[in-house]
């Protein structure tokens, strides 16, 4: 990448990372590997981000700890746990995790990223499920 490029490179040298109350800003670029697209969710054990691969040029989810948790030994090593866990399934229903990182103290899940309606948005759109269909999710996440 040129100068010219207007992007946010979140690296231990300067500049800066961006990072807001909201977590990482879109465009933001750190390890000089993935650049956040936006923000998937965020929850008590993590934020969830769409971001891009830029070496393999493909889109991957990325999973961090909260800050408030970056010096929390216990959380740290359940994600850890949970990254082993994750890699030791291989089946359709479930996301493939491919890696740990660390950036600046922030430990990072890198992971499959699968573009689709999740559940809270479905159930917010269309109300309760019908039978069938709470059958067929039910019958997935089972299988998983």
């Amino acid at each position: 990448m040129d100068s010219s490029d207007s992007e946010t490179y979140l690296s231990p040298s300067p500049p800066s990372p961006q990072q807001g109350s909201d977590g990482f800003a879109p465009g933001a670029v750190f390890t000089d590997r993935y650049r956040i697209v936006s923000l998937l969710g965020k929850g008590a054990m993590g934020e969830v981000y769409r971001a891009e691969d830029l070496r393999l040029g493909q889109p991957i989810a990325l999973k961090f700890l909260p800050e408030s948790l970056t010096h929390d030994g216990e959380a740290r090593d359940r994600l850890f746990a949970e990254a082993r866990n994750a890699r030791s399934i291989a089946h359709p229903n479930v996301c493939r995790v491919y890696d740990v990182g660390e950036f600046n103290g922030r430990v990072f899940l890198t992971m499959e990223y699968i573009d689709g309606e999740d559940l809270a948005s479905l159930l917010r759109r269309i109300g309760r499920l019908p039978g069938p269909k709470a059958l067929e999710i039910a019958r997935q996440v089972c299988a998983g």
